[in-house]
């Protein structure tokens, strides 16, 4: 197979699945390399150890290529894309990191996330799904999996646009916006109990916020201002 184009391609698999996709895309513009390093900035302070890696809703895997820089011998990165083009797209850019080589493993997975294996846990798990997109069941069920799935001490990461849903919502009908207000109250509440840093990144087509979050960390007694500070190192430990 010939080599990804990082730019052309990606952004021309990009925009085809928005056109024909928008509500599972839920975006008008792959993530910025600036928000893709505020992503994956908890793996700066990574243990020693090997480590396990989840990445969900990849994309044209902007996310992807930055995990994998970070990785090390030993590491593994289970990838979960339930749509057939990105995952094309995926495996390309994969295969072009002679991972095997590295003495990382990754494995690519065509299917919903809440498919994922019961016992299998995590150190690290990067979501980029359209939470927004999608119903307040939908978005609870995803958030359950994914934090039955992180270690005790792991990091998990999302991001969210920083255009408000009430600007979103004047732009759509009565139920999806009853839909939208229900989501975003959900996410907020999850924030409220499990993120301790966030990172404002508005070099990003919109702007948008890196949150992360643990099972233990609990915001609701924080001012806001405190909540929405960068992450203090060390973000991930044993």
């Amino acid at each position: 197979m010939g080599r990804v184009k990082p730019f052309w391609d990606q952004n021309r698999i990009f925009l085809s699945q928005v056109l024909s996709n928008f509500g599972t895309v839920g975006a008008i513009a792959p993530s910025s390399p600036l928000l893709a390093k505020a992503i994956v900035q908890p793996l700066q302070d990574r243990p020693e150890r090997p480590i396990a890696v989840l990445e969900v809703g990849a994309g044209t895997g902007v996310f992807t290529a930055r995990i994998l820089k970070s990785l090390i011998p030993g590491d593994r990165l289970d990838i979960y894309e339930s749509n057939p083009r990105f995952c094309g797209y995926l495996s390309r850019l994969i295969q072009n990191q002679d991972l095997q080589a590295r003495g990382v493993r990754c494995n690519l997975h065509n299917v919903d996330v809440r498919q994922l294996e019961q016992a299998r846990p995590y150190d690290f798990i990067v979501c980029g799904l359209p939470f927004n997109s999608f119903d307040v069941q939908m978005v609870d069920e995803i958030l359950e999996t994914l934090m039955n799935h992180l270690t005790a001490r792991g990091v998990f990461v999302y991001f969210e646009y920083s255009l408000s849903p009430g600007v979103r919502s004047r732009f759509l009908k009565a139920a999806d916006r009853d839909r939208l207000r229900k989501v975003s109250l959900r996410i907020g509440r999850f924030a409220r109990q499990h993120q301790f840093g966030c990172r404002q990144v508005w070099w990003n087509l919109p702007p948008a916020k890196a949150r992360y979050c643990r099972k233990g960390s609990d915001g609701s007694g924080l001012p806001e201002m405190n909540r929405d500070k960068e992450p203090a190192a060390p973000l991930v430990k044993n």
